[in-house]
């Protein structure tokens, strides 16, 4: 006969067990902001004023502003300014001064009547040129000195150029899939205080968001297709070549040939050496089909210090754990939302100043179903139950929870582990190469982390982590069984 003691006492751990358990409903929110009526609410750049107001850039013209209110239905939007050509980078100085690259400058607005409405207009910065085609869209980020980095995209063979450009046109640059006919298309340039603009690193596609973070680096995602294998995460230094080459043609310093596409195609281990490696190689359809601006977690939240990047093409945010080994950034990556409530299209990510919300620019500019506007995530404090960070060991990994694990993650027969990797080339994107499967050993386990041994790390290599399926002790379940991480050294 069982005690009733006993019945009592399952019964209170099982309550217990629920009470405590934290699902992703428990941590995150996802709400549709309503934008004005009549407005394409196709979202270009969002940011927010140091007092909190909202500004949003639609990338047919116009700029609306907000305080953000609970409802979000009853956002109070003025419009603040209007007349840019494809706005996507916006920078916020004040509630009545806003810098924004558009396709052929960098503007500054101000309200200088301060009665609501921008009534100066002023180009601060120009120097790249512009060939009529829609796909040369840019973003900016401040470099920390009153200045800033701008992303320059290349054009689209599915779209033409004018027959009258802004700047020089370069025939050779004209060549391929996405090309570089006027400068400096797949560049990142540098803009000084006083609006001088110099080229930074070449050898992006479609680098659709740059973010510098707190202590200083320089990231940028950029779009899958042709000389880009898979979405990358790049850790952007100057004078570094990060893999399209029409952007080369615009590189003095190249001296391989006239055409560095035509050059490439022949020579595609000089490539791989001339071109610098993403930080992180985020598969296509798994993690991130279209790479949007990165931005890092602030402190007091979940992961914090960690970067998410929107996926454009994708109802999910990704999240970045890199870290620092011998000298070079390298990390991992696994979902932060994935569907839940997402649009498709997101592009443009900010935290809100108070950190209890992360907003969400969106548009698809035509590629695929609609999926265009502003959404926002209420981050409503608890930590979901998944993987923490990943860390590169000798031999293997370290993978650490956010909580206390089960005997499931601490036994290396229930994980999944391969490896591939991705060679970028002319062709539109890459399967993964030279697949292995790896016998993953447990060398060490704590409260809240596994070591594996796993062999076979090297440069270039893509670590592929599936993980079974199964609840924290405290019954909650684990939000992610995916996670990858790229190599790109070996610690001694």
């Amino acid at each position: 006969m069982i005690s009733p003691f006993f019945k009592i006492s399952v019964l209170l751990a099982l309550t217990c067990q629920a009470v405590s358990a934290v699902e992703f409903k428990d941590c995150y929110r996802v709400e549709d902001i309503k934008l004005p009526n009549g407005a394409a609410p196709e979202v270009g750049a969002i940011d927010f004023a140091p007092d909190g107001t909202l500004f949003v850039v639609l990338r047919r013209g116009d700029v609306f502003c907000a305080k953000p209110v609970a409802d979000p239905a009853k956002f109070d939007w003025k419009l603040f300014a209007t007349g840019f050509d494809n706005g996507c980078g916006l920078d916020v100085i004040s509630s009545s001064k806003l810098r924004i690259t558009q396709m052929a400058e960098m503007t500054e607005v101000e309200d200088t009547d301060h009665d609501g409405e921008a009534d100066r207009y002023t180009r601060f910065a120009h120097g790249w040129g512009l060939s009529g085609n829609y796909h040369e869209t840019n973003s900016l980020t401040r470099d920390g000195k009153g200045g800033y980095f701008i992303s320059v995209g290349t054009a689209s063979y599915s779209g033409p150029t004018f027959e009258h450009t802004l700047g020089t046109f370069s025939p050779e640059g004209r060549r391929g899939r996405n090309y570089s006919a006027v400068k400096w298309k797949g560049w990142v340039l540098h803009c000084d205080s006083q609006g001088a603009v110099t080229p930074w690193a070449s050898g992006l596609r479609m680098a659709n968001g740059i973010y510098r973070d707190p202590a200083g680096e320089l990231w940028t995602g950029d779009n899958q297709g042709d000389w880009k294998a898979t979405t990358p995460l790049y850790h952007i230094e100057q004078g570094k070549f990060y893999g399209h080459p029409n952007s080369l043609v615009w590189d003095p310093t190249f001296t391989k040939g006239k055409d560095p596409l035509a050059y490439y195609r022949v020579h595609l281990d000089e490539y791989n050496q001339d071109r610098t490696s993403a930080a992180v190689e985020i598969p296509h359809m798994q993690m991130n089909r279209s790479a949007g601006e990165p931005m890092q977690i602030p402190a007091g939240l979940p992961f914090a210090g960690q970067m998410i990047m929107p996926d454009n093409n994708g109802k999910r945010v990704t999240r970045l754990m890199v870290e620092k080994v011998a000298g070079v950034w390298q990390g991992g990556c696994t979902h932060y939302i994935n569907g839940r409530g997402l649009r498709s299209g997101n592009h443009r990510a900010r935290y809100s100043p108070d950190g209890k919300f992360l907003y969400l620019g969106q548009t698809v500019r035509g590629w695929g179903n609609l999926a265009e506007g502003l959404q926002r995530v209420e981050l409503l404090g608890p930590t979901p139950f998944d993987v923490d960070r990943i860390n590169i060991t000798p031999d293997g990994f370290k993978v650490t929870f956010t909580g206390p694990i089960p005997a499931a993650l601490k036994d290396a027969a229930q994980w999944k582990i391969s490896s591939f990797y991705y060679q970028s080339k002319w062709t539109y994107g890459s399967d993964p190469q030279d697949v292995k499967q790896h016998t993953p050993e447990l060398v060490a386990s704590d409260s809240t982390s596994v070591t594996f041994r796993t062999g076979g790390l090297a440069p270039r290599r893509v670590f592929q982590f599936d993980l079974p399926a199964c609840m924290a002790t405290d019954g909650s379940p684990l939000q992610n069984t995916l996670a990858f991480y790229t190599v790109n050294a070996v610690p001694n």
